[in-house]
């Protein structure tokens, strides 16, 4: 549910350098407590384990992943990170003492690494001249988690997000809007070719319909006789008869 961060090849390339010199040092634990073989040129442990972990290279999705993990992130979600990632080196060949690593030592370098890499992507929007991608969540929920309130977890405060009933929905209104778009265009080429045609005073409220919420009811009255005042109309303290919600979703082009 994190926004994308859109990054560039380079700044990818810098996140994996970084990441690969933290755990190049963490998993040197083992280096140090093996003692080389005299003659031939048999390789020793040492030098299979940086072959081994030379090839190991961290996806660009992967990065991308972990960019988007906050510097000020609890100690607990950088532990994860760690162990996750030292399961990938094993996974790859790579052998590694869990045991002898410092994670404590390994979690100060990863926070290291997202505080100069989290500088970088600073430095570099205040460079690009791009604009930035108008990005939009939507959430697809079943009858078990619509209950839940997503849109009020702190990754998605202040964040563009709707709850649709299904993908087809979603792609319906997409083509919809692009016949729309094309139709009125042929009489209104003023109108913005992006996004849905919306007039703010043609709106309609249903606030605290069950009439168990009055601390809410309360907060949002001041706000609705507003909105009243600039053409919206609604019901408060009760529910909507059908023949209202029917003309609200028919006459009006927002319904909140």
């Amino acid at each position: 549910m994190s926004p994308r961060l859109h990054l560039s090849p380079k700044l990818v390339s810098d996140l994996r350098s970084q990441f690969e010199k933290v755990f190049s040092r963490s998993l040197h634990v083992q280096d140090k407590k093996t003692k080389p073989r005299s003659g031939g040129h048999k390789k020793s442990p040492s030098q299979s384990q940086n072959q081994s972990q030379s090839q190991v290279s961290f996806d660009d999705a992967l990065l991308e992943c972990f960019a988007t993990l906050s510097p000020k992130c609890r100690d607990e979600e950088l532990e994860d990170l760690v162990y996750l990632i030292l399961d990938l080196y094993q996974f790859h060949g790579v052998p590694v003492a869990i045991a002898e690593v410092d994670v404590t030592q390994v979690v100060v370098d990863l926070r290291t690494a997202l505080e100069d890499f989290s500088q970088k992507v600073s430095r570099h929007r205040a460079c690009s001249p791009e604009r930035p991608v108008d990005e939009h969540t939507f959430l697809i929920l079943d009858k078990n988690l619509q209950g839940i309130p997503w849109e009020s977890m702190p990754i998605l405060r202040g964040r563009s997000v709707s709850r649709i009933p299904s993908v087809d929905f979603l792609h319906d209104r997409i083509l919809f809007a692009s016949w729309k778009h094309k139709f009125l265009g042929t009489d209104t080429p003023q109108v913005c070719p992006k996004g849905a045609v919306v007039d703010p005073r043609k709106g309609y409220f249903i606030l605290n319909p069950s009439g168990d919420l009055a601390r809410t009811e309360g907060r949002f009255q001041a706000w609705t006789k507003e909105m009243e005042e600039v053409g919206w109309s609604g019901v408060t303290g009760h529910p909507p008869s059908e023949q209202q919600f029917l003309n609200a979703l028919r006459d009006q082009d927002l319904v909140v």
